[in-house]
């Protein structure tokens, strides 16, 4: 079966999870970390948003703006109510919130938490793993491979446009997400202006995620280094290592 269209993909894909990856690009283009967050009603409303702005300089929309505390979903719950019930409500990211964000989520009573894709910082730092669950939250994810590595894509593309492919997370990365980790140093080296809009960006590298996808399918399910299976495959093998 053929690999549905970025238009197909993103149609299907949930609105809040959209509004995440929307969130998280605008981080890309300011200079800051890509990582969105979104919080939904039990119908599926928006009832708030957030991105990460810890690196963003103080003073801007967030009241967190500018701390460590400003991580996407921090933002997002920041923006409720006090007096605002969240048992029925379901927290969407990009990544899978750290411990931080993912405590954030039980203490405020979040009902479930919702993620596209591994936190590719959390997972590069052996001496701070992160909790595989949040304790009494419901957690779901990661989501479908393409979404994994477009999410991904944009957190480590944020990392090396400001401080290089040699930061230690996206060298981490090219072990634990290869094929991605590929993709952003290529994308790095392009040095092309990155699109107004998220999906006038993924168009144009939605092959390349689509073909990062599928290599990343095959290595987890064979547990071949990912340099062999690049090597047994014609057309995307330069979004891998």
């Amino acid at each position: 079966m053929p690999s549905p269209s970025l238009h197909e993909a993103w149609s299907s894909l949930d609105p809040a999870f959209r509004r995440a990856l929307e969130r998280a690009f605008e981080g890309l283009h300011a200079g800051g970390l890509p990582v969105g967050a979104a919080l939904t009603d039990p119908v599926g409303q928006i009832l708030a948003d957030g991105r990460n702005h810890a690196y963003d300089p103080p003073g801007g929309p967030d009241v967190l703006q500018g701390t460590p505390l400003a991580h996407a979903e921090m933002n997002a719950l920041a923006s409720v109510p006090t007096g605002r019930t969240l048992d029925d409500c379901t927290l969407w990211s990009t990544q899978q919130p750290c411990l931080m964000c993912g405590a954030a989520a039980a203490f405020t009573g979040v009902g479930t938490v919702r993620y596209l894709a591994p936190d590719p910082w959390a997972e590069s730092d052996a001496a701070n793993p992160i909790a595989a669950r949040i304790a009494g939250v419901r957690t779901v994810g990661p989501g479908e491979d393409r979404w994994v590595v477009a999410a991904n894509l944009l957190f480590l593309l944020g990392i090396a446009r400001t401080r290089g492919v040699g930061h230690p997370t996206v060298r981490a990365n090219r072990e634990l997400e290869p094929e991605t980790a590929a993709l952003v140093v290529r994308l790095v080296e392009q040095t092309s202006p990155i699109e107004a809009s998220l999906t006038d960006f993924l168009e144009r590298i939605w092959t390349d995620v689509e073909g990062a996808a599928t290599s990343r399918v095959d290595r987890r399910r064979s547990g071949k280094p990912a340099e062999e299976l690049a090597g047994r495959r014609g057309s995307g093998a330069d979004t891998r290592t």
